[in-house]
This record gives structure tokens, C-alpha cells and sequence, in this order.
């Protein structure tokens, strides 16, 4: 018995995939940036490999005079980059993974990330897991 007898729908084979089937909803957004937030916050293996190497540069970049909060952000999209494409395989999303983190959803995380651990980088109290800088 094949599917469409099954469910006595018939298939057309000619028909046009739907044009939303890869849209994403302003709500489901919000709420996978905030899961994909969370997902990197708790990848310490994420900050291990992006973060530390430049920690003392985000710590220099903060206290000097000529501090720009955008110079500061843009340090974070390589991690949060890889993070969307592990949470992407992890989730096994269906979705065109460009539809769901372009680039303005990246750069709201980044911003994220930025208002989270800039205080503790100025304070030298930024910390994975366990360990303390």
C-alpha cells in the first residue's frame, strides 16, 4: 500500500514546494536565539576555544580610552557561529539553518554575550565551568 492511499490523500508530483515551508515566525526567533543563548553560555569547550585566546585583549579593549561596545561584540561571532551549527545538529532542525540564524539573528546573540561577561571581563572575573581567569 503506498502513503497516499494510507491516508487517502492524493500526491501531486508537479506541485510546487510550499514558499513557507522555510519561514520563521518572529516568535519562534526569539525563542531559539534564547535556547541558542543558553546552548553556548553552558558549551564550555565553545569558550575554551574562542574566548580564551582573547580574553586579555577583550580585557585591554574594554579599559582603553577609545572603547567601542561594536569593536567588543564582533570578538564573540566566530563562537557564536560554530555554537548556532552545533545547536543545529545537536536539535537535528529541519529547517535551511540561513533561515533560521542569519545574520541579524547572530548579532543579537553576540550582543547577548557582550552585556552578559563584559562586567566580569572588566572585573577579571570571567570563568568557565570550574575555573576562574
Amino acid at each position: 500500500m503506498k502513503l497516499n492511499e494510507f491516508f487517502n490523500v492524493p500526491i501531486d508530483p508537479l506541485k510546487e514546494p510550499d514558499p513557507h515551508h522555510n519561514h520563521v515566525s518572529a516568535d519562534e526567533k526569539e525563542r531559539m536565539a534564547n535556547e541558542v543563548f543558553w546552548f553556548i553560555l553552558d558549551n564550555d569547550s565553545l569558550h575554551k576555544e574562542f574566548v580564551l585566546p582573547f580574553v586579555k585583549d577583550l580585557k585591554h579593549l574594554i579599559s582603553s580610552p577609545n572603547y567601542d561596545k561594536e569593536r567588543f561584540t564582533k570578538y564573540w561571532s566566530p563562537m557564536v557561529s560554530k555554537g548556532c551549527n552545533l545547536f543545529y545538529k545537536k536539535e537535528k532542525l529541519k529547517k535551511d539553518p540561513k533561515n533560521l540564524f542569519d545574520q541579524e539573528f547572530k548579532d543579537g546573540i553576540c550582543k547577548k554575550l557582550t552585556e552578559k561577561f563584559i562586567e566580569e571581563i572588566r572585573n577579571d572575573y570571567y570563568q568557565i565551568g570550574d575555573h576562574k581567569l
